[in-house]
């Protein structure tokens, strides 16, 4: 009780704070699909030794993807590659946007990201597959298994390449950093939602968003200790058991901006994390290191648009280091 009584009130208060590495593996299962796709482009990277990063989204009711090519490459076909497909060139890499053709399993694969608990990773390309990455609670796993078994029809097609225990977040951000570069941006803005709904008025939470849709909501798994249940807002909905890992939907006009330009411009978040801080939001995003220009950009010009006050506290490379403070 002496040392708590001798820390200043905002030290001792940041100390208790739901991180990351709190929540690692709160999610506790890992599913990687594998999906074909009969087209030119997949055709073209079938041999690539190196995953290449993907980013899904629709348009018109039609499924796109971008997919990054690094500039720094010892591939002597690449310039022929990159002319074929029109790729538009980045900051640090090119970019080419394709149709994704398989749409009947992909549209199962949404099935699965609709589940209370489904969380998206990522995606990439290797081997002449699309590979989807995500994480969820074992108490959906009845349903998972359902689905699946639709998917798995496709035997040409599909392939589910691991179903099983998570490594945790932590784990899995190592592994993306080895195959490319990523880093973090987090930033502190003011919350425009006055509901009950508000998450700047939850506890100590943290909320992990799902994915990178278009919707004007942010569907999300809300992380929270049992004794927080009084405090959390309204809307949410418990999902684990042990009252741990909750579903939460929320609201705020800056981060819809950032998220629709984002879209628009191709940027990968690879995961988005938001807790309330003094009243505020502190967004804390992964993203390739060769798209943090683009969007830190984005950040600045919604912020002078909206004139909304920002504070950008972190614009740092991956490192094991800052889950100390995320």
């Amino acid at each position: 009780m002496l040392l708590f009584a001798s820390l200043p009130l905002k030290t001792l208060l940041l100390s208790f704070l739901v991180r990351v590495n709190d929540i690692d593996k709160h999610l506790d299962m890992r599913l990687v699909l594998r999906l074909r796709q009969d087209t030119e482009l997949f055709s073209a990277t079938a041999n690539f030794s190196k995953p290449l990063p993907v980013f899904i989204y629709e348009n018109e009711g039609k499924m796109f993807m971008s997919t990054y090519f690094p500039k720094q490459t010892d591939r002597n076909d690449m310039s022929l590659l990159l002319r074929k497909f029109e790729a538009d060139e980045k900051e640090d890499s090119f970019v080419t946007t394709t149709r994704i053709n398989n749409v009947k399993d992909l549209a199962i694969i949404r099935k699965l990201l609709d589940l209370p608990s489904m969380t998206l990773n990522r995606a990439d390309i290797s081997s002449g597959f699309l590979n989807v990455y995500a994480r969820f609670h074992s108490c959906n796993l009845d349903e998972v298994s359902h689905i699946l078994s639709e998917y798995t029809s496709d035997r040409a097609n599909s392939r589910v390449e691991w179903l099983g225990p998570s490594p945790g977040i932590i784990q899995i951000m190592d592994l993306i950093n080895s195959q490319y570069p990523i880093s973090l941006v987090t930033y502190e803005i003011s919350d425009d939602d006055n509901s009950p709904h508000s998450l700047s008025k939850a506890g100590n939470v943290l909320v992990e968003v799902k994915g990178a849709d278009s919707e004007s909501e942010f569907s999300s798994i809300l992380y929270a200790d049992p004794w927080e249940m009084d405090r959390l807002p309204e809307g949410t909905t418990k999902i684990s058991p042990d009252e741990r890992v909750h579903s939460f939907t929320f609201s705020n006009r800056f981060l819809g901006m950032v998220r629709d330009r984002s879209n628009r411009a191709h940027i990968i978040r690879m995961r988005f994390f938001v807790k309330p801080l003094n009243g505020k939001l502190e967004v804390s995003t992964f993203l390739p290191t060769s798209q943090v220009y683009e969007y830190y950009s984005i950040l600045y010009d919604v912020a002078r648009l909206e004139k909304n006050s920002i504070v950008v506290k972190y614009l740092m490379p991956y490192s094991s280091d800052l889950w100390d403070f995320i």
